[in-house]
């Protein structure tokens, strides 16, 4: 982690995941002569103007070309540099899901895709810049990792540590301005080791990107009411931390898996499919964006719509308890 890092997070709060992402490439791009950054037509937008301007010769933008962009990160990380490619989630790695497995996957190419903007938080655009099911397409593909951090230093810090992974990673990020800071000291991040956010015997929130901050909300309103509930910080999708669901299998009555995302292929999908081979496992609720199209909303109306806020997330704890 940069050392100047922990003096920004009310600044990266205020503006949101796109503006951590991208000071983050130029601390790493200052420490690592062997970081290229990535755009498929999102300089201005993903705020990597800066970057483009320091490092002239090792920024692209491809234009609006996902697979040229997928394709050419491959190339540059076989030629033995450290790509970050940048698109919107909604289309990578949707569009290029091809590229995506043949060019990344298969090769085990040591690349860093970021989906910026990934669940519904473009809601004005409509379902076309809606990413609910970027999880699901990279999921499927060998040898990928699935990385969706919760605040600003945990963006951070999973950025620092795709540096020293070995293979490709997908990175969505969620949290627009606003964006909570939920760890306010450094921490230790381990790509495929979740964190116990706080500890609880009777329901157990497990969420994944900035919806953490609603699963703690709603943790705080149900041990009002008495109700013990641990919440996890399910920051890698995958390799899944299954110690840590064998855990909460264990000691849970109920678990609650809490996601931007089709209920189909995310985070909720992956914990089922673990706990399947759980003998005497909990209950487990998906709250998720559901399997439909969106109505046309900002991301507040669409976050109640489905049921993603604290109060409505205590309810649904509550009811299945």
């Amino acid at each position: 982690m940069n050392s100047a890092a922990l003096d920004k997070l009310q600044d990266w709060s205020k503006a949101g995941h796109r503006t951590v992402q991208a000071d983050t490439l130029m601390m790493l791009a200052a420490e690592y002569p062997e970081v290229v950054a990535l755009s498929a037509d999102l300089t201005p937008t993903a705020r990597l103007v800066e970057f483009k301007d320091t490092y002239p010769d090792r920024f692209f933008d491809v234009g609006i070309a996902e697979q040229n962009l997928i394709d050419f990160s491959a190339g540059l990380a076989l030629e033995g540099l450290r790509p970050f490619a940048v698109g919107l989630a909604a289309m990578v790695p949707m569009r290029p899901a091809e590229q995506v497995r043949a060019a990344l996957g298969y090769m085990n190419a040591n690349v860093t895709v970021i989906g910026i903007e990934a669940g519904v938080r473009f809601g004005p655009l409509g379902n076309t810049h809606y990413a609910m099911d970027d999880i699901a397409v990279v999921r499927a593909i060998p040898n990928f990792t699935v990385i969706a951090p919760s605040d600003p230093l945990s963006t951070h810090k999973a950025l620092y540590a795709c540096i020293e992974h070995a293979g490709p990673i997908y990175m969505r990020l969620t949290g627009g301005p606003g964006y909570p800071v939920m760890y306010s000291e450094d921490f230790d991040f381990q790509i495929g080791k979740s964190i116990e956010y706080r500890p609880g015997s009777d329901v157990a929130f497990i969420s994944s990107g900035s919806l953490l901050a609603d699963a703690v909300g709603a943790a705080d309103i149900l041990e009002d009411k008495g109700i013990s509930t641990r919440v996890v910080d399910m920051h890698t999708i995958k390799p899944l931390d299954t110690e840590m669901l064998d855990k909460v299998f264990a000691e849970n009555k109920l678990v609650v898996t809490v996601e931007e995302h089709s209920p189909m292929g995310g985070l909720g999908g992956a914990v089922a499919e673990h706990k399947a081979g759980v003998v005497g496992a909990p209950k487990q609720v998906i709250a998720s964006l559901g399997d439909k199209f969106q109505k046309l909303g900002d991301h507040k109306f669409l976050m109640k719509e489905n049921g993603l806020t604290a109060p409505d997330l205590a309810a649904l704890a509550e009811t299945n308890l």
